[in-house]
């Protein structure tokens, strides 16, 4: 074995002169990915930022409530106190269960998504109909509750709008019929359901690509905003975040992974039947993507052909209820439902003229409509046109992000959760491309941007390697 002196070392490698001509690809196969520097100056500052956004924002969420308490703009004088102890809390969960997988850094990140939550509840409680409605209604189930009569009645149909009404009573019963803490408590459950999303795709995507979904999650306004309320929107968030993590287990062959599943599809389905089955079918596409072979990939699809048999039956049913049919068999039958949202959603200021999904060629125009328009020149009003500006900002992501996904194209088909939600994306566009209103579109996005942000992280976040025209890795 002959030993290379230092001097020669010195010699610059062929790939490493000057004139060499340097070709930059994309990552492949499962390599390890380099990122931002983990220690030093520019983490430390980074951290530091994150650490001022969530003390800023939690201590302005907690301040306005005040305001708006003193001044008898809604009951929320008990917003005071009840922010700072949900973030100390959020924080000692972070450190105990997300830390010591995805880092102190990424801690940092969510806890400043907390606090940015916390501070979107504010103009949420302000312009939320729905909310003064689930509370009311919460309230009176509470008493019922308390009373020990347990067959009061939420007035609307359960699944739906009566369910909600439920959580909410129950919810009431340990807030006391706080109007503030109700409130947060929902948008702690949107929060939590990020966390666990978050989570459930750390093992697939590499640590650049993880961070930079977080920062995306946590700090993107709809995902602030909209879930941050008594609604459907924060429960539906906090199931997908469950099936996430039942679905993460599964696809590693962990049968047990069907009990998150279950419980996740329950949660949303007992809200929104509709998405719990599109949740369904982005789960057995997932399926798809696995490779792996032995008893304990048999008892994974053996757990995951129960719970699909079981989900589908109710699921269908549940939405056939919500649509006015009599049940979902076949293709002809979701038509009537996409008639029926149709017709249901293309009213008020906010309508537009619908781009339904008929044919392929229908998809690119389906898409740009769920999610991203209204277009500026469309918007009607101040929420529509910070929606506009996000639609916008979404696009040129989206844009920006299609060469790193070209390179990932073969991790995107091989891998489940990638695939599970390049499915879960498109089905919901094929099934969202019916409603023809801004305003419920643009809310009712809360529910796949999760999903179409973690393609957007997997392409912005692609490794970037060099090769020398001698065919020599840099």
């Amino acid at each position: 074995m002959s030993v290379v002196s230092t001097t020669e070392r010195a010699i610059p490698r062929p790939s490493e002169r000057a004139g060499t001509k340097r070709i930059t690809v994309g990552r492949r196969g499962n390599a390890p990915l380099s990122m931002r520097p983990t220690t030093g100056p520019y983490l430390h500052h980074e951290e530091t930022s994150w650490r001022i956004v969530a003390l800023v924002s939690t201590v302005a969420a907690a301040l306005l409530f005040g305001v708006l308490g003193v001044l008898e703009r809604a009951d929320t004088l008990a917003g005071v106190l009840l922010v700072p102890a949900i973030a100390v809390g959020g924080a000692a969960a972070l450190r105990r269960w997300v830390e010591p997988t995805a880092g102190k850094g990424t801690v940092t990140i969510l806890l400043a998504g907390l606090g940015l939550r916390m501070l979107a509840a504010v103009p949420r409680l302000l312009g939320g109909v729905d909310a003064v409605d689930y509370q009311r209604e919460g309230e009176r189930i509470a008493r019922s509750l308390r009373a020990l009569d347990f067959s009061v009645d939420a007035g609307r149909a359960v699944p739906g709008t009566g369910a909600v009404r439920w959580l909410s009573g129950i919810i009431n019963l340990f807030t006391g019929s706080t109007y503030v803490a109700t409130y947060l408590v929902f948008a702690a459950l949107a929060f939590i359901g990020q966390v666990l999303f978050l989570m459930a795709i750390r093992s697939t995507v590499s640590q650049r690509q993880f961070r930079l979904l977080a920062v995306l999650v946590m700090a993107w306004p709809a995902l602030s905003f909209w879930p941050s309320s008594i609604g459907k929107e924060s429960v539906v968030l906090f199931g997908v975040g469950l099936t996430m993590q039942g679905a993460s287990r599964v696809y590693r062959r962990q049968a047990s992974g069907s009990l998150l599943l279950l419980a996740g599809l329950f949660s949303v389905g007992m809200v929104r039947p509709h998405v719990a089955l599109i949740v369904l079918s982005a789960l057995v596409v997932g399926m798809l993507a696995r490779h792996e072979r032995g008893r304990s990939r048999i008892l994974a699809q053996l757990a995951v052909v129960a719970v699909v048999a079981i989900g589908t039956t109710w699921l269908s049913s549940a939405s056939a209820d919500l649509f006015g049919l009599e049940g979902i068999d076949g293709i002809e039958d979701i038509g009537v439902a996409l008639d029926f949202a149709q017709n249901r959603t293309s009213q008020d200021l906010s309508q537009f003229q619908v781009v339904r999904v008929d044919s392929p060629l229908d998809y690119p125009l389906a898409a740009v409509t769920v999610l991203i328009r209204p277009f500026p020149w469309e918007a009607n009003n101040v929420m529509a046109f910070a929606s506009a500006l996000e639609g916008m900002v979404l696009a040129g992501l989206l844009a920006w992000s299609i060469p790193g996904l070209l390179a990932e194209r073969r991790r995107l088909l091989s891998n489940g959760l990638m695939l599970h939600s390049v499915a879960f994306t498109s089905v919901f566009i094929f099934l969202f491309s019916a409603i023809g209103n801004f305003g419920i579109l643009s809310r009712q996005r809360a529910q796949v941007l999760p999903f179409v942000l973690v393609l957007i992280a997997i392409g912005l976040g692609a490794q970037r390697r060099t090769i020398s025209t001698d065919g020599e890795a840099t």
